[in-house]
């Protein structure tokens, strides 16, 4: 007998490199991952580089598939398929939000890059780098920035005045992540780099790095 094509589930998951997630319900197609991607890559024209995700089942398994495009065109250049335990519960968490059980704010924070690149043996997912970090992934989930802060109290002390182009330095030493190749912290001006790791450090509830003089802070 020939080999059974997976059933679709009619929600699309979009990650690019530069828009972020885009969700695209109720697809219908041609009833073909492929075709269907690069349907809808077509009718998208603000996208640079990323991967769709798409809920399938087969043999009564639930599972996920993943297509990678780039900036080259609206094809498909990279899949795979994957229908583990992880890719199930993928798979059901996001038939859950097409049948209302869950918000769509709720998905988007499950489908955090880090927490796929963990969960989902893809080589298109562990390939994949935003251009700029995302604000909803950096402000309130960036685990370097807690390391970092609490590498600055360590050497500065609180309440210590200090030139804000010290705390930059001490950014620029600090290895930082690879999901994204612009990070906010690795911004060329010095003093908007300290001010990024501000709003990230009041966002996480850490601390602040208060602006005494035009040239002087504290860590607080």
């Amino acid at each position: 007998m020939p080999e059974q094509n997976p059933k679709l589930k009619d929600t699309v998951i979009l990650f690019d490199r530069d828009q972020g997630i885009s969700i695209f319900q109720n697809i219908r197609g041609y009833n073909n991952l492929t075709d269907d991607a690069e349907w809808l890559l077509e009718r998208t024209p603000q996208k640079s580089r990323g991967f769709i995700l798409r809920p399938i089942s087969k043999d009564g398994q639930e599972g996920i598939w993943v297509g990678e495009y780039t900036h080259a065109g609206n094809q498909i250049t990279r899949q795979d398929l994957i229908y583990n335990r992880n890719g199930s519960a993928m798979s059901k968490m996001i038939s859950d939000y097409a049948a209302h059980k869950i918000t769509e704010r709720k998905l988007i924070r499950k489908l955090n890059i880090r927490r796929l690149k963990k969960s989902l043996k893809s080589k298109v997912i562990q390939d994949f780098r935003y251009y700029v970090c995302p604000s909803d992934l950096f402000y309130p989930s960036c685990a370097h920035v807690t390391r970092l802060y609490e590498a600055l109290i360590h050497r500065f002390g609180k309440g210590k005045k200090i030139h804000y182009a010290l705390i930059a330095e001490e950014i620029a030493k600090t290895k930082l992540c690879e999901d994204v190749i612009l990070c906010p912290l690795r911004v060329p001006n010095l003093f908007e780099r300290v001010l990024n790791l501000n709003k990230a450090l009041k966002s996480l509830g850490l601390g602040e790095i208060r602006l005494i003089t035009s040239d002087m802070v504290e860590l607080v």
